[in-house]
């Protein structure tokens, strides 16, 4: 299931990356590659070996990437590995798609400054005091987060009276929420655009804009909380035959922004191009310099924090303000921390497997580096040797095909802590007053040496 799950994710990053930088190669909305050029530019034989060097390059390495998914696919059995080596395969890819697309960003910018291919004014951010007195007119309210806010509020409230291990996974409700309202609250202090002479067809655009994407966070913020209502479904699931379907439903609400954000953005640029096309009297300004690599934007004389994409579509950051500074090393800084502590922890538990150990003052420890837990010998109820385990769903902890350890909800059984290798019994199963505990050893024999000593303590 993690291999099929993670190949999905592989293809759906493909598509997304063909999809990104592919149509970089036609010339649209005055700009190839990114690069703002006048149409007779396009005449030259140079343009078009940087676009045939291209599509040569985005090929052999499309075959590369593809190529070294080969490994991961028969790393099947080694968990720990496989997903490690995921995560390699997924930055490189990242990043190693990215390089055509730079590399003819650089070529064609180079020829612009060559023949001096420059369009309208250069380096000019133009304003219209009208546009900026009037942007913000038709936003949504955003009062109307009340409604996503609340959402959160109740699937958290369901967390802490029915399973508070749900709890940290049940508030990413609130947070994602959070998150929308300050990006909202950001996006109305953002510079208006300016597309035309015509104040009439730059406030009309503005407020066409800032409306749609306004009323699109609040809509995603009510999508996310369902898709966190979801994956709690899943978690509290009992029936394992239900499981595939739960995963399927999450992975298809998952589409639902992406799909959301394709449609909002393109109907905003649709919208743009048939006014403008009949207004003539568009202004369009050569700010090509600001652009590193076509991607970043870097204007220390632009003071808006969001800024339309040239390469993709949506919003990226002016990384030359303050705010822009801190959403993007903020990101990198979150980014590395839960690589680096799932990585982390997945070194921890291939290196540490659970010990139980017996302590002289009857005291039972079940030593692990992520789901330590202890208990005395007079809190069990129950003490039993079993060849089979009830299925159910993982709470909070690690399920891999190999082994199941952490929070559990079992069917029949309700909460428990698992410390088991899968399809290896025996299982010492022991029942507590407020949870179930299932250990066994990789070695069978050393599981039933463990039980022995556990009934002994009991007098049993």
């Amino acid at each position: 299931m993690l291999t099929v799950i993670l190949l999905s994710s592989a293809l759906i990053s493909f598509l997304t990356i063909s999809a990104t930088y592919k149509p970089q190669a036609k010339y649209k909305n005055g700009m190839l590659f990114a690069v703002t050029l006048p149409p007779h530019a396009l005449e030259y034989p140079e343009i078009e070996a940087v676009r045939a060097s291209f599509g040569k390059r985005y090929a052999r390495y499309s075959i590369w990437m593809i190529a070294c998914l080969v490994p991961f696919v028969f790393m099947y059995n080694l968990v720990f590995y496989q997903v490690l080596y995921f995560f390699i395969w997924f930055f490189l890819f990242f990043f190693l798609m990215g390089v055509p697309f730079r590399r003819a960003f650089r070529e064609t910018l180079a020829l612009k400054r060559e023949h001096e291919w420059f369009v309208g004014e250069k380096k000019v951010i133009l304003g219209d005091l009208r546009t900026a007195r009037l942007k913000n007119q038709r936003s949504a309210p955003l009062w109307l987060y009340i409604i996503p806010f609340a959402m959160g509020a109740a699937l958290l409230l369901v967390g802490l009276r029915k399973d508070t291990q749900l709890v940290g996974v049940l508030s990413g409700g609130i947070v994602i929420t959070g998150l929308f309202l300050l990006i909202s609250v950001l996006s109305r202090r953002t510079k208006a655009k300016v597309y035309s002479e015509n104040s009439e067809v730059n406030l009309a655009l503005n407020q066409a804009r800032r409306r749609a994407l306004s009323y699109l966070w609040i809509l995603l913020a009510v999508v996310e909380n369902i898709h966190f209502l979801l994956i709690y479904l899943l978690l509290a699931n009992t029936n394992e035959a239900m499981e595939g379907f739960w995963i399927t439903l999450i992975v298809l609400a998952t589409l639902v922004p992406v799909g959301l954000l394709v449609y909002v953005y393109r109907r905003i640029q649709k919208q743009e191009e048939e006014v403008l096309s009949q207004d003539g009297k568009v202004i369009r300004t050569d700010d090509d310099e600001y652009w590193a690599n076509g991607i970043t934007y870097h204007n220390p004389y632009d003071k808006s924090v969001f800024v339309t994409k040239r390469v993709g579509i949506g919003d990226t950051v002016n990384t030359a303000t303050v705010a822009g500074k801190i959403m993007v090393w903020g990101s990198v800084g979150l980014l590395a921390v839960v690589v680096l502590g799932v990585s982390l922890m997945m070194i921890l538990s291939e290196l540490n497997p659970p010990v139980l150990s017996i302590k002289p003052d009857r005291e039972v420890e079940i030593s692990y580096p992520l789901y330590s837990f202890d208990f005395h010998l007079s809190e069990v109820e129950q003490l039993d040797l079993v060849e089979h385990m009830p299925t159910g769903s993982r709470t909070n902890g690690e399920a891999t095909e190999q082994h199941a350890r952490g929070y559990f909800h079992l069917k029949g059984i309700g909460k428990a802590r698992l410390y088991v290798y899968r399809e290896n019994p025996p299982y010492i199963r022991i029942k507590l007053k407020d949870t179930y505990v299932f250990y066994n050893e990789k070695d069978p024999l050393r599981t039933k040496e463990l039980f022995g000593q556990l009934q002994e303590q009991l007098g049993r």
